[in-house]
């Protein structure tokens, strides 16, 4: 039986922040993502789980730095490299690019780059529409329902042009800022947004499942 298609079941997870540009939202950047985008990343070899998010409150150490994020997790360790420079998602993110991306000739730092993680604990809890995510330093806290380490930042040479030492350690560079990311499910905004409780966390925010793949 195949492996339900779920960041739970991924060894290793790319973290991707953005913020598309002016206007996005109203060109149908959301329908877009899900009757393209979406699509055509589950379908790149090595790819196990793709999944777009948008965040709808924060609730801690705004103003954040981006609007968007992705969660591009790996069938395996070793699919790295030939998913992060497949020749036709090259094409593809170049055409998002031109299409949707950044408002400006090249991204900020952060969004400069992607960050692969891996998880820390066993994952827990029922993956639904809206995720409380918190990320902080230090030591990850338990309980929550997915927990990683951010281990390494990846240069986005599609956006930058950059393709020499497109991988180094975070511990020598970590423009993101955190050495772990959480998440918590919920029902909706409202819910999470009530039960949320200050913890080790430098930041925290609410964010909703625009499309992910079918986990069959």
């Amino acid at each position: 039986m195949p492996t339900p298609r779920l960041i739970e079941n991924c060894p290793s997870v790319l973290f991707i922040v953005y913020t598309p540009g002016a206007g996005a939202e109203e060109r149908g950047y959301e329908p877009w993502l899900i009757s393209i985008d979406n699509p055509f990343f589950n379908a790149i070899p090595g790819v196990h789980h793709y999944a777009n998010w948008k965040i709808e409150r924060e609730l801690r150490g705004g103003p954040l730095a981006y609007t968007h994020f992705d969660f591009q997790g790996l069938v395996a360790e070793e699919d790295l490299e030939r998913v992060w420079f497949n020749p036709d998602l090259d094409a593809f993110r170049t055409e998002w690019i031109r299409l949707w991306g950044y408002a400006r000739p090249t991204p900020t730092p952060v969004q400069a780059n992607a960050y692969l993680m891996r998880p820390v604990a066993p994952p827990a809890g029922t993956p639904t529409d809206w995720a409380l995510v918190t990320a902080g330093r230090g030591t990850a806290p338990a309980g929550q329902d997915v927990t990683w380490r951010v281990d390494e930042t990846i240069r986005k040479h599609f956006a930058t042009g950059k393709t020499d030492n497109w991988r180094v350690p975070a511990a020598t560079e970590n423009l993101l800022g955190f050495d772990w990311v959480a998440v918590r499910y919920g029902a909706d905004l409202e819910t999470l947004a009530a039960g949320y409780a200050e913890g080790p966390e430098s930041v925290a925010f609410i964010a909703r499942l625009i499309v992910a793949p079918p986990p069959a």
